[in-house]
């Protein structure tokens, strides 16, 4: 994905070469959101339906608008997203672009490979020079890449200006505390939890503050995501769907798929459990850590 340094050059981990360059670090296996409770939760949170995904939801918030003509997904990794919305049906044409040139040569292939060459296209380019060259443009996504930016309320001043005046902006995002802005009343709170967790799906001792130390991009503005979108747009949709807890505490689980693993039955528990957990949170009004929005330039 795309990935901006602060003042919008693009970066690869530690300021070297080598981390968003390996097709690797654009996987989706490691996500919590992949475990099937979560996922389901997640889509009934945005959605109402545990079976429906939030991308083919936004056909119904913009049905008249659907099939967007030509669309740009900024940071598309190995071409995930591309590939859904032309299968669904929601775009005739997308564009990827992404700083990774492995990345986008993989997710070129494999759009060939679907028989979706000529809907997708993928190109090597740095998100802020692209939108200032390129415009009219139907939807621009942005699917976990937008809290690697810096200089929102600017780059978002681009985005809507590259959009046709009743085009479409599509995030969904981690919009929680920038990786500055950790406190330890959010370690307390996740520590306290989890010593509480079985301890046969407790995988390390505590847990610690989720930065990644590899990726100095990573969530360098994603608190200030919604105030740069309200800017510049008018929103149409927002579906808090939280993370609060599943996304600090489950990478420190130990799963049923790894050596010395708990029984799936007590793990899906443990998840479940947390999850609830976090609706009641959210229920009580804490800010969530990720949404999906769906807006409109102002």
């Amino acid at each position: 994905m795309e990935r901006a340094a602060p003042g919008g050059a693009a970066v690869t981990a530690s300021g070297g070469a080598g981390y968003w360059e390996d097709p690797g670090s654009h996987a989706w296996d490691e996500l919590w959101m992949n475990h099937a409770l979560v996922r389901e939760r997640i889509n009934r949170r945005v959605t109402g339906d545990p079976a429906l995904w939030p991308i083919r939801w936004l056909a119904r918030v913009v049905p008249e608008r659907v099939p967007f003509a030509r669309a740009l997904n900024v940071g598309c990794g190995l071409g995930h997203l591309e590939r859904s919305l032309v299968e669904h049906g929601l775009v005739a044409h997308v564009t990827g672009i992404d700083t990774s040139a492995p990345a986008v040569e993989a997710a070129r292939r494999s759009a060939e490979a679907a028989g979706l060459g000529a809907s997708a296209s993928f190109v090597v380019a740095e998100a802020w020079e692209f939108l200032r060259e390129n415009e009219a443009f139907d939807a621009v996504f942005f699917h976990a890449s937008l809290h690697h930016f810096d200089r929102l309320p600017e780059l978002l001043g681009l985005v809507r200006r590259a959009l046709r005046p009743r085009g479409v902006l599509y995030l969904d995002e981690y919009v929680g505390p920038a990786r500055g802005e950790w406190t330890w009343r959010h370690l307390l709170r996740w520590n306290a939890i989890y010593r509480r967790l079985p301890g046969a799906v407790r995988r390390t001792r505590v847990i610690r503050r989720p930065i990644n130390r590899e990726d100095p991009t990573e969530a360098i503005e994603s608190s200030g995501i919604l105030p740069a979108v309200a800017g510049h747009f008018r929103v149409l949709a927002r579906c808090d769907y939280g993370g609060n807890l599943l996304a600090p505490i489950y990478p420190s689980l130990l799963r049923p798929d790894q050596p010395g693993g708990p029984p799936p039955v007590l793990f899906d528990r443990v998840v479940a459990a947390l999850l609830d957990r976090e609706e009641g949170m959210l229920a009580r009004g804490a800010p969530t850590f990720q949404a999906v929005v769906v807006a409109e330039p102002r």
